[in-house]
């Protein structure tokens, strides 16, 4: 079954990631039939700065929607009030757990609600200061993956990605994807991963970190990324810090996380659990842009989020296999404890497949596009060549053109005597059967009263007006009762008729020119008005000549009329014809009463819901959104396929993106039944425009009516109760709108363009679906096709085969393949072609055949991981551009100042890139070299005695020249200066492709090493050098292993080696304090000259431990919070050092003749 997935994109970076995320995941699983938004399983969460999400290019997808995105600084806010409200002002503890590295706000000029300016400790600051919103927003996430509905959903999700399905959701994956080289995301990864941490689950402690390189940022101008690299040196060493810190967070971060609710308790590790680096290129596949390379990671991420097989093979890879290896690759760098693993390794993958959720895209937006044509710019196709007429006259010439069209076909066309629409729809439909009927009892009841003599025709006259004037009452009120029924009936029979006929008609005729034609009705029915109520008025004139009528007819019978008398029946029905004749005065009478009430409340409405809806789609192709343009604006225009519809250099298609219009033309003209490819395309937009494949008739989804027309008129009401209301429409032509309806159009079953998009592998390379040639260039092209997946998938990360071998004594770097489910069944071709490629290049395995199978998929994703995590120097594509740019900046102190200024954004502590037991030994080291007279100063730098490995010689060599400093540095500050410059001698063992830029770091961890065989944790006896010089004075080395005492370099005896430095007269002065070495003493000072020298130490130890104690409560006393040493971040350790070595130093004892 799937796994949930919290996936954290932290600054600009991360957050571009996850949009592609989004999409791509989105893209595949409407393509599968899922409706409505991702899973609740798959939480996508955007952390920054900036009050709005920024970063809107055109080539990435839009925005995470609304609460996917949290702005870490409150509109209004600055930088100083941030700052305020995290440290507030003066001294506080929450400032001085940031004293070494907080930027002065006073010297902040970067406007916060912008983001961090590329500057770490300013995102680092801003970050806790918003750790309330932060942990409540993992929060948030946390309860969506473990909500009662996540286990149902993940199954529907798993049977339609074709995974089978469990009944309890497994352990969700954290992935927090950022950039080492920013301000806002390599500020805030390691606060962001502890905040899940804090959550307390299991799997919260297992977060994977997605870290871009420098190199991804290469491109830019220089101007652009001026603090990329510095960046990357300052969060490499944080990384590692953390990494290596089984000590759990120092006071500092631990008090700054608690103050917003975030307790760590007792954790083995700070920031990511497995941090993987992801550069811009391997050896097969390069990105020119950071985009491309966000696109590809984040198809990457949506394959292993949607592949339940990816998912069981990298979390044996990762989570299984991690440990073991890292722990048991050689490393011979000494910044780490045995015991810890290597840190980092790299992931690269790439996808083979044909593509349908990429051309599903583009036609879905192609076909969309020509809807948006259609509805706004229909006329402009009429437009002829030297047509120079402005559009609302084209527009005005179009209307009268089609006029009489839409008024013939919309149920209100009265012009002339043979239209009667209006008249017919509310005239009774049983007028005619009671005028008959009338006739017929008037007629029989005047020629029953004749008899067989017969009677005068006036007699007759007279009969018929009686009878007739008895009935009339009845019947005309029989006949006004039934007009209105059947005017009500009329009311909602034609609203649905007119509103279905407009659709339509601008699906076919678009927006402006239906909006004319509405218009144009309105003009039509006012006149229709005026000929209906002139036509009552003929109408009711003669009604008036009843008598006349009816005297006329009976006349034509004689002088005496009997009952048989045709005259009498004529009498009759012209009398009833008078009294119809009433009637239709009044049906016209109340038309043209009507008339009025419908345009305003009925027609009016429609036309301003089709002007209103053609406008905002209008303004919506131009108009930009957060910043970025139109989606309308990016989706495709004619032939051209958009850039980022195409696919990332790790995807290979079956059929190129550039065959698309191709395709398509194709598909429409075997999906649409039309005379030709022209009339096919024509009808398939109308029909994407309606949402309806019936064109002419059935239901409609472009053009809704909201809210009915109530008449005035009591009548034609459906109830006493129901008030007038004035009608209400929508017309539903927005982008989004007609993109949903081009995709329901491409997914209709049992079409040609269906059953492309539902195509999968199995059956695109079934040799029964393709004649001959056809399949042997599928298989061709799918063979090209895995070939170059494989080569591209390698991990995206440059490694330096000559520091590999330095470092871990391996000549290449080996990867790990893992795929997704192979959808092709034993007896396929391409199932063969996989096996043969992969054995062929030595990458068959059991795994691989366990992946593959008979599913639907339509793509094979291959994932590879580096076999064995690395030191971060094994990487240029990390290590390089920081090379490159403190080459460039290290020249001058302005140029080092901006280099290294507001990057570091913790306690030295928990910046230096070593794990802590390593950092207190050489920090015990340094004194202990102090001591013996190892180490020159200079104001900006340092060196330490290095001996040979071999042949018992040495030399002084250099820490990093230039240190990372700016100033020249006291005494007491170079220790601290000479260990945060380990980032420098790490940059430099890789662009030299050797350990040496490490030798004195190793010395200065080896001077802290406990005495006889101890290792660095425990400082249980001095160190073999420091204390052969006490018991065997200068030049004397202890020999612990054979016993013997000898000059140092020539253990069998004679004069010191040249150039093996003694100590010197003054060997603490710049440790901070002047005193007077113990090789300035007399040798026959005190009992013996080892006691001398033993007391002297002690008592110089002694007064150091003093001084720095005065010194960092100094510190601690300053009023100024920005006036903070860098030694003040090592006093612990410094202090400890100083102890351990008193003590050690005391405990010495000259055992010579207790040897044996």
């Amino acid at each position: 079954m799937l796994r949930p997935f919290l996936m954290i994109g932290v600054g600009g970076s991360g957050g571009k990631t996850l949009r592609v995320v989004r999409d791509e995941l989105l893209r595949r699983m409407e393509q599968l039939g899922w409706e409505g938004d991702l899973p609740a399983a798959w939480q996508l969460l955007h952390l920054d700065v900036p009050t709005q999400a920024d970063g809107n290019d055109p080539d990435l997808p839009a925005q995470l929607p609304p609460g996917g995105y949290r702005g870490l600084v409150k509109a209004g806010l600055t930088y100083r009030h941030i700052d305020a409200a995290l440290a507030g002002t003066g001294r506080t503890p929450a400032g001085d757990a940031m004293g070494t590295w907080r930027p002065d706000p006073d010297k902040v000029n970067i406007p916060a609600s912008k983001g961090a300016g590329q500057y770490r400790a300013l995102g680092r600051v801003i970050t806790l200061a918003s750790l309330q919103d932060l942990r409540e927003a993992v929060g948030a996430a946390r309860r969506a993956l473990t909500g009662a509905e996540v286990a149902g959903e993940l199954q529907r999700a798993t049977r339609l990605l074709g995974g089978a399905p469990a009944a309890a959701a497994p352990d969700p994956v954290v992935l927090v994807i950022c950039s080492v080289a920013g301000g806002t995301g390599a500020g805030a990864v390691i606060d962001v991963c502890d905040a899940v941490r804090a959550l307390g689950e299991p799997w919260a402690s297992e977060s994977i970190g997605l870290l871009y390189a420098p190199d991804v940022f290469d491109y830019l101008p220089e101007e652009h990324r001026r603090g990329v690299r510095p960046n990357s040196l300052a969060t490499l060493g944080e990384l590692l810090g953390g990494y290596w810190n089984t000590e759990g967070p120092g006071e500092e971060t631990s008090a700054l996380l608690a103050a917003h609710g975030i307790q760590l308790g007792a954790v083995n590790r700070l920031g990511p659990r497995y941090p993987f680096l992801v550069g811009n290129r391997n050896e097969q596949v390069s990105y020119g842009t950071q985009n491309a390379v966000y696109r590809a990671i984040g198809r990457s991420v949506a394959s292993w989020v949607t592949s339940a097989t990816l998912q069981e093979r990298l979390t044996a890879t990762v989570q299984g296999n991690w440990s073991a290896t890292a722990q048991a690759v050689t490393d011979h760098l000494p910044i780490h404890a045995a015991g810890t693993e290597t840190p980092f390794t790299a992931l690269g993958s790439a996808r083979v497949g044909l593509g349908r959720d990429r051309f599903r895209d583009y036609a879905a937006e192609h076909l969309a596009r020509a809807a948006v044509e259609r509805v706004l710019r229909r006329h402009e196709e009429l437009r002829l060549p030297n047509d120079e007429r402005i559009p609302r006259r084209l527009v005005a010439d179009v209307a009268q053109d089609v006029f009489g069209a839409f008024l013939a076909a919309s149920g209100l066309d009265e012009r002339g005597d043979g239209a009667h629409d209006i008249l017919d729809g509310l005239r009774p439909e049983n007028q005619a059967g009671l005028a008959r009927a009338l006739a017929d009892t008037l007629h029989r009841r005047v020629a029953e009263g004749v008899g067989e003599r017969g009677l005068s025709a006036v007699e007759v006259r007279h009969r018929i007006l009686t009878e007739t004037a008895a009935r009339e009452p009845a019947f005309r009120d029989e006949l006004r009762l039934a007009r209105h029924a059947r005017g009500r009936d009329w009311v909602g029979g034609m609203q649905r008729r007119l509103t279905d006929h407009t659709a339509r008609f601008l699906a076919v005729h678009g927006g402006p020119v239906t909006a004319a034609v509405l218009g144009m009705l309105a003009t039509e029915l006012g006149r229709v008005r005026e000929e209906l109520r002139e036509a009552a008025a003929r109408h009711q004139r003669w009604a008036l000549g009843r008598e006349q009528a009816v005297a006329q007819e009976v006349d034509r019978g004689g002088a005496t009329l009997t009952g048989a008398s045709p005259a009498i029946l004529a009498g009759v029905r012209r009398a009833v014809d008078v009294l119809i004749s009433q009637d239709e005065a009044e049906l016209r009478e109340m038309a043209a009463a009507l008339l009025p009430d419908l345009v305003d409340n009925l027609l009016e409405p429609l036309h301003a819901a089709v002007e209103r809806g053609t406008a905002a789609l209008a303004q919506e192709e131009v108009a930009p959104v957060d910043g970025r343009p139109s989606p309308i604006a990016l989706w495709p225009v004619g032939d051209a396929v958009p850039e980022r519809l195409r696919p990332a250099p790790n995807e290979f298609l079956l059929e190129p993106t550039t065959a698309y219009p191709r395709i398509l033309a194709d598909l429409v003209t075997r999906t649409v039944e039309a005379a030709g490819p022209g009339d096919a395309r024509r009808t398939a937009v109308t029909q994407v425009v309606l949402d309806a494949d019936d064109v002419t008739a059935g239901a409609q989804h472009l053009l809704h009516q909201r809210t009915g027309w109530v008449p005035r008129e009591d009548a034609l009401r459906t109830g006493v109760l129901t008030p007038p209301s004035r009608a209400a429409f929508d017309l539903d032509v927005s982008g989004a709108a007609l993109l949903g309806r081009a995709r329901r159009w491409l997914r209709r079953e049992g079409t040609a363009v269906g059953r492309y998009l539902g195509e999968g592998l199995r059956d695109h390379l079934d040799p029964d679906r393709a004649e001959p040639a056809d399949h042997a260039r599928r298989l061709a092209a799918f063979e090209g096709a895995l070939i170059s997946a494989l080569d591209a998938s390698a991990p995206l990360v440059k490694i330096n085969p000559g520091v590999l071998v330095q470092v871990h004594d391996v000549h290449s770097a080996s990867h790990v393949l893992s795929f997704s489910e192979i959808p092709l069944p034993e007896r396929s071709p391409g199932r063969e072609i996989v096996r043969r490629v992969l054995q062929s290049r030595g990458q068959w395995s059991a795994d691989v055949a366990a992946a593959l199978g008979e599913g639907t998929e339509a793509a094979i994703d291959v994932f590879s991981v580096l076999a064995t995590p690395y030191e971060p120097v094994a990487f240029d594509s990390l290590m390089k551009p920081i090379a490159s740019e403190w080459g460039a900046r290290s020249t001058t102190p302005d140029t080092r100042a901006e280099f290294w200024r507001w990057r570091r954004a913790r306690s030295l502590t928990e910046a230096l890139p070593i794990s802590p037991a390593i950092r207190r030994a050489m920090v015990r080291g340094w004194f202990t070299a102090r001591i013996l007279d190892q180490i020159r100063l200079a104001p900006l730098t340092a060196q330490i005695w290095v001996p040979d490995q071999v042949g018992g010689g040495g030399s002084f060599r250099g820490f990093p020249d230039p240190l990372l400093t700016t100033d020249v540095v006291h005494s007491r500050e170079m220790l601290p200066v000479v260990l945060q410059s380990i980032l420098l001698a790490l940059v430099e063992v890789n662009t030299r492709a050797s350990r040496e830029p490490l030798a004195p770091y190793l010395r200065l961890r080896e001077l802290g090493r406990s005495g006889l065989g101890g290792g660095y944790e425990a400082y249980e006896n001095p160190a073999t050098e420091l204390r052969d010089w006490i018991v065997g004075g200068p030049g004397a080395a202890y020999d612990g292993v054979r016993g013997t005492r000898a000059r140092a370099g020539a253990l069998t005896g004679g004069a010191p080696e040249a150039g093996v430095p003694t100590p010197g007269p003054e060997p603490s002065a710049s440790a901070g304090a002047a005193a007077t070495s113990p090789a300035e003493a007399p040798a026959d000072a005190g009992p013996t000259g080892m006691e001398s020298r033993q007391g002297q130490v002690e008592a110089q130890l002694d007064r150091l431990h003093a001084n720095y104690a005065r010194h960092f409560a100094a510190v601690e006393a300053r009023t100024d919070p920005f006036d903070v040493p860098l030694s003040y971040d090592l006093r612990l350790d410094i202090l400890a050092a100083l102890t351990d070595l008193r003590r050690a130093v005391g405990h010495i004892e000259d055992d010579t003749e207790d040897r044996w």
